[in-house]
């Protein structure tokens, strides 16, 4: 299973609660159409202010073809073109996915932090992917984080999301190499795990990381997920 990541910042001019009815009402039940679709989650920043990212969907898919063909299809690239009108930022990674642990039903901690990270310049992919999921293996108890979650983009292969031409995977750099996943019950909880990550950790980011991100997101189900996603923590708490 592969799981496309998309982090999307709102066009100039639109305000965030625009951006967010918008993707709800107009281009997420577009995208929830896609062919090969596995699963669709939503989640919007909870963050005051103007962070990097006002959203970040996830799609799911069987493969990284799979979602290349979903998207070179003619509803993937209306979706494309329909995004295109209202992003001002629409940037992908393509990932795989391991839980750290599981701890609550994703009904109980919709509330998540998300770390994005890309590697040192220099540093081969391979290692890059096999240091990331040691990375910050203290991190989760002391946000008192209830689930997590690492992904990682071990084949370097970008999806091609433009509206024309002959559309197929390209080689090359995403804009983020992993992402850490840390789920919460309430906003506070996360607001909280948010600023002890800045207030502790960004010493620690910047030496690790060429570059990184966070993200603080309330999640939305568009297409339930499938096996081995969000389902697991589901069927760990029936």
């Amino acid at each position: 299973m592969i799981k496309l990541v998309t982090y999307q910042k709102r066009a100039a001019g639109m305000t965030r609660p625009e951006f967010e009815n918008r993707w709800r009402t107009i281009h997420g039940p577009m995208a929830a159409k896609f062919p090969n679709l596995r699963g669709y989650m939503l989640g919007f920043s909870i963050e005051a202010g103007d962070p990097p990212a006002d959203g970040i969907a996830q799609l799911w898919f069987d493969s990284r073809e799979a979602c290349q063909a979903s998207y070179a299809s003619d509803i993937g690239r209306k979706g494309s073109a329909d995004a295109i009108q209202y992003l001002g930022r629409r940037e992908h990674m393509l990932v795989s996915e391991k839980w750290r642990f599981i701890g609550c039903s994703l009904s109980e901690t919709p509330f998540k932090l998300v770390i994005s990270g890309k590697r040192q310049m220099g540093m081969a992919r391979g290692d890059f992917c096999e240091s990331w999921h040691a990375f910050l293996p203290d991190l989760p108890g002391q946000v008192k984080a209830q689930s997590a979650r690492v992904c990682v983009d071990e084949a370097g292969q970008l999806l091609n999301s433009k509206t024309d031409g002959n559309l197929s995977l390209i080689s090359g750099e995403g804009v983020y190499d992993g992402m850490i996943e840390l789920w919460f019950s309430t906003p506070d909880e996360l607001k909280s795990a948010i600023n002890l990550v800045r207030a502790e950790y960004t010493e620690y980011l910047d030496a690790e990381l060429s570059k990184y991100e966070l993200g603080a997101l309330g999640e939305e189900i568009v297409v339930r997920p499938p096996p081995g996603t969000y389902e697991e923590m589901e069927q760990k708490h029936d």
